[in-house]
């Protein structure tokens, strides 16, 4: 039984209509961020991201577990023709709420202890545990375990914590990425992708720069491709569900601050 990559049917849908973006209830001096999606963690790296303009990127874990996926192969089948045997999936996620204190005007007041109390609530909440990395301005959440078919919790490596190297050439940031999603896809196996992204209707990563990368984590090399144009930019990586034998499909999205 083979997995169609849900992401690939439904990004664009997806990035314009928000479905899966959280809310903030405010009151006095605290703040409660609340998500109830497929991927939580993703959805409230999203809601703030877009909400406040901090740089937050999220990573998602892998996806083994038949009892961390739910099955919407028939709701799929309504919006897109499937062909017979293919079966879709989505992952479970389900609410997460966290509190966290507030300036008058709304903003976080620390921002590093609001995404700390994110992944506490998360690593309790769900199977999955995360932690999160700081690079000057851009914090990440990044998934380190998981449970593997037979529900057990495992210690998983980061997709991006992957090391590559990307020869030194000038060519668009666009192009460098891919040649970054090809080099984790021989690494993983996986079918990498990046970066999908629009900014004000055109492609994002149309300008050309001077780039390299020697044995260098993906992350690191994502980072700087994002940095070396114009303008502040989140990611969030998604991978889909996959059962024993299926490939794993991953996407990195670049998405726009404003």
């Amino acid at each position: 039984m083979r997995i169609i990559p849900l992401c690939f049917l439904i990004a664009v849908a997806i990035w314009a209509q928000d479905p899966e973006q959280g809310y903030i209830d405010l009151s006095s001096s605290e703040a409660i961020l609340k998500v109830d999606a497929p991927r939580p963690v993703d959805s409230a790296a999203k809601t703030l991201a877009v909400k406040y303009g901090i740089v937050i990127n999220s990573e998602d874990p892998q996806y083994l577990f038949a009892g961390d996926m739910n099955e919407v192969t028939v709701e799929a089948t309504r919006t897109w023709t499937t062909r017979p045997g293919l079966h879709v999936f989505v992952p479970k996620g389900g609410p997460l709420e966290v509190r966290f204190a507030a300036k008058p005007d709304g903003t976080p007041q620390d921002p590093r202890a609001l995404l700390e109390a994110l992944v506490d609530a998360a690593n309790t909440r769900f199977p999955f545990s995360y932690r999160f990395d700081v690079d000057g301005d851009a914090y990440t959440l990044v998934p380190t375990t998981t449970r593997d078919v037979q529900g057990r919790l495992i210690d998983v490596s980061p997709l991006l914590d992957q090391k590559i190297t990307i020869p030194l050439g000038t060519r668009s940031v666009a192009e460098h990425a891919q040649l970054m999603a090809e080099a984790l896809s021989a690494q993983t196996g996986f079918h990498v992708s990046c970066c999908q992204g629009v900014v004000a209707g055109i492609p994002w990563g149309m300008e050309k720069v001077p780039f390299e990368a020697h044995d260098e984590p993906a992350r690191s090399v994502l980072l700087r491709l994002i940095r070396s144009v114009r303008g502040r930019y989140y990611y969030l990586e998604r991978c889909d569900p996959v059962e024993p034998g299926s490939q794993t499909w991953c996407f990195i999205n670049v998405q726009a601050l404003q």
